[in-house]
């Protein structure tokens, strides 16, 4: 019986040894199975640090200005600190701001990513300073300018968080359209 009993619990522990080892090729395997479903098992973490409203670049551009166009359409209207002469300025502005925070957010990323990342977008905050300094005291003149040098901030500060909420307002309904539409499909 002893015998018998040594040879069976050193069965046991083959046993259970085997079994450690299927456990470990069983997690290689799952662990191979998640990398080959990335490219190049790598990891891709996205962060759209452009504040993009659509991949398309025209569709994204012309969402932008519109934006654009209707916060500071409003802000001038809402501001006392903000002097304007004309609808058609509102336009030039945003139309101006469009094109410039497309080419710099483009330039920044490709060449610049650790200044974005590492200020968190607040490089976008501050080129968008310049600007609106730049077209109060060099290009509009008496046709669009601001009461105190402390407004454009103030401007700026309530534009960008606007957009934010108008971007997320945007997302959230383009997601459920999408769903509805999945939905529908099924």
């Amino acid at each position: 019986m002893d015998k018998e009993d040594k040879d069976i619990r050193k069965e046991i522990e083959e046993l259970e040894k085997l079994i450690e080892q299927v456990k470990e090729q069983n997690k290689e395997e799952k662990k191979k199975q998640k990398r080959s479903n990335r490219p190049n098992g790598q990891i891709v973490i996205k962060v759209n640090l452009g504040m993009e409203y659509s991949k398309n670049f025209l569709l994204n551009l012309l969402i932008s200005f519109i934006v654009n166009f209707l916060i500071i359409f409003a802000l001038t209207g809402i501001l006392s600190s903000v002097v304007i002469a004309n609808v058609i300025y509102v336009v030039f502005i945003s139309l101006i701001l469009t094109l410039y925070e497309e080419l710099y957010r483009k330039y920044l990323v490709k060449h610049f990513i650790n200044i974005v990342i590492y200020s968190s977008g607040l490089i976008y905050f501050l080129m968008n300073l310049i600007l609106f300094y730049f077209l109060d005291l060099v290009i509009f003149g008496n046709n669009f300018y601001f009461i105190s040098n402390w407004d454009p901030l103030l401007c700026l500060m309530l534009l960008h968080l606007l957009r934010i909420i108008v971007r997320t307002l945007y997302l959230n309904i383009i997601r459920k359209i999408k769903l509805s539409k999945i939905k529908r499909r099924r």
